[in-house]
């Protein structure tokens, strides 16, 4: 049996995500993952729970992510801070 199946939602963080799988038949149980960098770790887990609903075929998975770049900068630095950290650190050094 052959299928194709697309979800796609946004995360809490703000993030969208894209799930496209795509099966054709086969014997056994073939499945292939494509994840971002980064999110190896679900591998695992996500190979256990296609085990559980598929017995067989070749599977194909891919994940996408997708972060809005945000406008301006993250941090903005406090000199006067810095400045009093750099003579502690200058201080302390000293003794």
């Amino acid at each position: 049996m052959t299928g194709f199946a697309r979800a796609d939602g946004t995360l809490p963080d703000g993030a969208s995500f894209l799930w496209e799988v795509r099966s054709v038949n086969g014997r056994g149980l073939d499945l292939r993952l494509r994840l971002p960098n980064g999110f190896d770790a679900l591998e695992p887990a996500l190979r256990d729970a296609a085990g559980k609903l598929f017995k067989r075929g070749n599977i194909s998975a891919t994940l996408n992510i997708k972060r809005e770049e945000k406008a301006g900068p993250r941090l903005t630095p406090d000199p006067a801070a810095l400045d009093q950290a750099l003579r502690l650190a200058l201080d302390l050094a000293a003794r």
